[in-house]
């Protein structure tokens, strides 16, 4: 991973790691002659009080053991807060950043977020996944800790009892049914069923595009967790004869569907129209093998998640949270926009406030990205603000504005088809508001 430059201090991605390096390390040597405590003596830490001293500190939690993402999230982080303090920073200092390692788990993310509030950020960006963040936010919402996500999608997440201090600049799962349903009515169907992962992720996932597809027919087929023959379910899904059909879950989900699909000859549904996990690497095989007559018909609706080169429109590019191609033409790496928003609409909030409070931060937030003078970098923002104008902050992407939920109101999501390797098509790109 690239290293920081100037006078941020430098991330603390593999805190975890190295102290568990040290650990192993104690075990298998040192001084025997050193003998044990007879008394175990346990101190507890107290955190400090946060201060508004006019020094934004950003927390940044970091999956640490997915390589491949942490090393994404952690370039466009380096990158934003280096355009921020190359502009002069927040409120006439510099941003100051800690990062710590969100580990796989609420319990490893909460103890990350507990980290954080001790070194007295302001603000934290992450969780970085949806699981982790509901079980995880609580710790900063009692802390009392605005905090944005650039990567947690989940409908669960929409009502989550975050006392207006959560906000995420990802397009959530909400608006991608909304885009699936878009791109489903624009095949015409007048019928359509929905298979979907009967689970607390599938069911409100699968409501959310059914209400959007309102008043066109829709059959639902449910899929019981962790079901390995579906020859029945897909039975339902040649009963009901539709037009499209969509198919919503975990990349694994919709590679066992396709792969029971391709095993049928009676399936003769035009447009099969799947989430963006379909694009993850462990569906690739799957996708690979599918008859031609059928890869053809599948669609994949992703939110948009990179910049790209003209060059980029124009050539297969795959570049899902799992997966990289050093050949790719992108600009930024995934999730750069995202992250790129979080740090912004943070520092923004800070000076539009005047003050680096999570709470006056937090109030902030949605006014800085819409109605206003139009900015999409940090410097041409603050320079308006500087004037005296009321900004409305785009981002990278040109589309930015969070409702009153604190979400992305409106977004980019890409059409995407498959190749004969399983790789990505670009087809298209479609803006969708909620």
């Amino acid at each position: 991973m690239r290293r920081r430059r100037g006078p941020v201090p430098a991330p603390r991605i593999l805190a975890a790691v190295t102290v568990g390096s040290v650990f192993v390390a104690a075990c298998t040597g040192g001084d025997d002659a050193t003998p044990p405590p007879s008394v175990v003596t346990t101190t507890t830490e107290v955190i400090p009080p946060r201060v508004n001293d006019d020094v934004l500190k950003i927390g940044a939690l970091i999956p640490a053991g997915n390589t491949v993402v942490a090393e994404f999230l952690t370039v466009a982080l380096e990158d934003a807060i280096d355009r921020v303090n190359d502009a002069g920073g927040v409120l006439g200092s510099d941003v100051e950043v800690f990062i710590e390692d969100e580990g796989a788990t609420a319990a490893t993310a909460s103890q990350a977020i507990e980290e954080l509030i001790a070194d007295g950020v302001d603000a934290i960006i992450g969780p970085t996944s949806s699981n982790t963040a509901i079980g995880a936010l609580d710790t900063a919402v009692a802390d009392g800790i605005v905090t944005c996500s650039a990567t947690a999608t989940s409908i669960a997440l929409d009502d989550y009892p975050d006392e207006g201090l959560f906000f995420r600049s990802i397009a959530t799962d909400s608006l991608q049914a909304n885009a699936i349903a878009q791109q489903a009515q624009a095949t015409g169907a007048s019928n359509v069923a929905i298979v979907h992962v009967d689970d607390a992720y599938g069911r409100p996932y699968a409501d959310a595009v059914e209400d959007a597809l309102s008043p066109i027919a829709v059959e639902t087929i449910p899929l019981a967790v962790d079901d390995d023959d579906l020859s029945d379910d897909i039975d339902d899904l040649v009963a009901a004869s539709p037009q499209a059909a969509i198919i919503l879950g975990s990349g694994d989900d919709i590679a066992t569907v396709l792969g029971e699909m391709a095993r049928r000859d009676d399936v003769t549904v035009q447009t099969i129209i799947v989430n963006d996990d379909a694009r993850r690497t462990a569906t690739r095989p799957v996708i690979s093998v599918l008859p031609e007559a059928l890869r053809s018909r599948v669609v994949v609706v992703a939110p948009q998640v990179e910049l790209r080169t003209a060059a980029a429109v124009e050539a297969p590019t795959s570049t899902s949270a799992e997966d990289s191609d050093e050949d790719a033409p992108i600009v930024d790496p995934p999730f750069g926009p995202q992250v790129t928003d979080c740090v912004n609409l943070l520092a923004l909030s800070a000076i539009q406030g005047q003050s680096d409070s999570p709470s006056v931060i937090a109030g902030q937030m949605s006014s800085v990205s819409d109605g206003g003078d139009v900015c999409s970098d940090f410097q041409s923002c603050t320079d308006r603000l500087a004037a005296g104008a009321e900004i409305d902050y785009a981002g990278p992407l040109g589309i930015t504005v969070l409702d009153r939920n604190g979400d992305p109101s409106r977004a980019f999501f890409d059409i995407i088809r498959f190749d004969d390797d399983g790789s990505d098509i670009f087809e298209d790109t479609t803006a969708v508001q909620s």
